[in-house]
């Protein structure tokens, strides 16, 4: 079941557009603030929760891939956040990051996930079922939000100087 056309489908896309918008810029490479590199994870997940809340005929099935989906987003939006090479400055809080396309390719998906969820209220009819939608949207919101999160970990956090063993 799909419901019509409403405030909240339009909503959806615009958090996934914005989401979009952010991560171009951000792809792109270059420095930053750290509020700035958190922005397309937080719309992204705003778009997932929505897309999520429009599941209407929920099944366990359903629920199971959507924390599934979030989980391998999640893990892999960690991993590619450790891969990436970040550089701060503490004193003016900016962070350089380079350019890449993996968080583009994230956001894209979602905005795509977003139209089909938009077009299927709009029709009346599923294009896709919107369980599906949902869970598509939690791996690209699992990717971009913890790959920002480990970022910032990684930036807030104090290195140790390279002659000091970590005591544990």
């Amino acid at each position: 079941m799909v419901s019509a056309l409403s405030l909240a489908n339009g909503l959806t896309l615009l958090f996934a557009a914005l989401c979009l918008w952010t991560m171009a810029a951000q792809s792109r490479g270059g420095v930053t603030t750290l509020g700035r590199v958190a922005l397309p994870g937080g719309f992204a997940v705003m778009a997932t929760l929505m897309l999520l809340a429009g599941v209407f005929e929920a099944s366990f099935l359903f629920d199971f891939l959507w924390v599934v989906a979030f989980a391998i987003g999640s893990a892999i939006g960690r991993i590619r956040g450790w891969m990436l090479s970040v550089q701060s400055n503490r004193e003016s809080g900016l962070v350089s990051l380079p350019a890449t396309v993996d968080g583009l390719i994230a956001a894209l998906i979602l905005v795509a996930l977003s139209l089909v969820d938009f077009s299927s209220a709009m029709i009346g009819e599923a294009l896709i079922e919107p369980g599906y939608i949902a869970a598509g949207s939690a791996a690209c919101a699992g990717f971009l939000g913890y790959r920002v999160l480990v970022i910032a970990l990684r930036v807030v956090r104090p290195t140790p100087p390279d002659n000091m063993s970590r005591v544990a």
